[in-house]
């Protein structure tokens, strides 16, 4: 698998490893180092950044990069759901000085006061990022969260065994397909099947949409394999294994998948599906917010934010790293969509919708 690395059978909240080349005081200068931006730290300010990430996001080599510049330890942890960061940064203020939400849940981190605002001047490099994806950043977030990279979720599915034209959500509900179908384990996703379905948006303000949803998706459920919802990084090793035909997906893990398989194919659904933008933050309870901030500067210099999308094949929202992004990639209609008019970004619900939406999500998971 390009540039990825697989943890299997380990469990993701206690699963941590040391990136670095640079132990206890003992520190070999680079004299290719990629300019910050801000100032550097000496041995006497060495310290250690606590990163949580998502598994099969972070190229290792991007942190040891960090480390040899800074002259810190990088200390990563990984998890498979952003609930589970958001769990962990709620319930342990100071754990990690980096995590990587979504918006919708840099929207819920800042709504319920888990997040630091950013020191902007540390991070001259954010002027890197597309416009587009600046007004987003000015709208929504105002200095609390820093766009990385973008992408969408959709169909994936095995030309081999599956003949007939894919374009619709609807695929999952063909018995035939019974055993060999798998839908992420992401209640946001799970459920935006059912609501598109029905012809209704991603961020309804009715709670009975909700209610309508479920009962699509419970006619779902049994024909998934093993009949329970899946980890992103499950799909995309079955994927490529062939143990799945057809699979809800993220369009980086269907490229990936592909370039390993090139059964694998990949489509939107012609009644469109959620497309969310990934990013960087601080949260509250940081120990060394001015390294976290260096850290998230460096992720957006041009070569290195290059560097990140080539390892994850996720485009990023970085127009200034195109130039050093492989040409393969930033050709590949599965990592840099054009499907105008499909997409809708997650929003916070209104309060009702959103107890409504936890209850049918409990529901769905508990049967």
């Amino acid at each position: 698998m390009k540039s990825m690395y697989t943890i299997k059978g380990v469990p993701v909240l206690i699963f941590s490893i040391w990136f670095g080349i640079c132990i206890g005081n003992v520190c070999s200068p680079d004299t290719n180092t990629i300019e910050s931006g801000v100032r550097n730290y000496t041995h006497a300010e060495q310290s250690v950044l606590n990163v949580y990430a998502w598994i099969d996001y972070l190229d290792p080599k991007i942190i040891s990069d960090f480390e040899k510049e800074f002259r810190v330890k990088v200390h990563v942890d990984f998890y498979e759901d952003e609930e589970e960061m958001f769990s962990a940064v709620q319930s342990d203020h100071g754990q990690y000085d980096v995590v990587f939400p979504t918006d919708y849940m840099a929207d819920l981190m800042m709504k319920t006061n888990l997040l630091l605002k950013l020191d902007l001047d540390q991070i001259p490099n954010i002027q890197n990022i597309e416009s587009r994806f600046k007004t987003l950043i000015n709208k929504k977030w105002k200095g609390y969260f820093v766009t990385l990279d973008w992408g969408g979720v959709g169909i994936a599915y095995n030309s081999k065994y599956v003949k007939e034209t894919i374009d619709s959500w609807r695929i999952f509900l063909d018995t035939k397909y019974k055993g060999q179908m798998a839908l992420v384990n992401n209640g946001n996703e799970v459920m935006s099947i059912g609501q598109k379905l029905l012809g209704y948006p991603l961020n309804p303000t009715d709670p009975k949409v909700m209610d309508e949803a479920l009962k699509i998706l419970k006619k779902i459920k049994p024909l998934l394999q093993n009949e329970k919802f899946m980890a992103y990084n499950k799909i995309r090793e079955r994927l490529i294994s062939e143990e799945l035909w057809i699979a809800q997906c993220y369009n980086a893990d269907a490229s990936i998948a592909n370039e390993e398989n090139h059964a694998v194919k990949f489509v939107i659904p012609k009644e469109g599906t959620g497309y969310w933008v990934e990013g960087m933050a601080v949260p509250v309870g940081v120990k060394n917010k001015t390294l976290a901030e260096a850290f998230l500067n460096f992720m957006l210099h041009p070569e290195i934010s290059a560097r990140h999308t080539n390892y994850s094949h996720y485009a990023n929202c970085n127009n200034k790293a195109w130039a050093f992004v492989d040409k393969g990639i930033l050709r590949n209609p599965y990592i840099y969509m054009k499907v105008a008019g499909k997409f809708d970004i997650y929003e916070i619900l209104k309060p009702d919708v959103q107890q409504k939406f936890n209850e049918c999500w409990a529901e769905l998971i508990s049967d």
